[in-house]
Order: C-alpha cells, then sequence, then structure tokens
C-alpha cells in the first residue's frame, strides 16, 4: 500500500458544531425573503461609506 493511499484512508471528515439557538425577533416572510434572513438580529444592511 502506498503513502498516498493510506493518507486517504485515515482521512477524518470535520465535524460541525452549531449551537442550538432559539427562534426570536423573526421578519415576515415577505420581508425575509427581500433581505436574505428571517432574523431580524442578523440584518446588517449594507451602507456604502463616502470617502
Amino acid at each position: 500500500m502506498s503513502t498516498k493511499d493510506n493518507l486517504i484512508r485515515n482521512n477524518k471528515y470535520a465535524k460541525a458544531y452549531i449551537v442550538p439557538q432559539r427562534y426570536e425577533n423573526l421578519l415576515p416572510a415577505h420581508t425575509a425573503l427581500k433581505i436574505g434572513t428571517i432574523f431580524r438580529d442578523l440584518y446588517r444592511p449594507y451602507v456604502e461609506s463616502e470617502k
């Protein structure tokens, strides 16, 4: 068995850890579709700064 085969067989998949959160401060569906999130707390509109 080659070194490459050993590396492929010994690889492990990544594990995701997601903290459970409550669904709070939700936006109405029609608004959420326009801005891209249902969570009011995550909405940060892009504002271009003047230089």
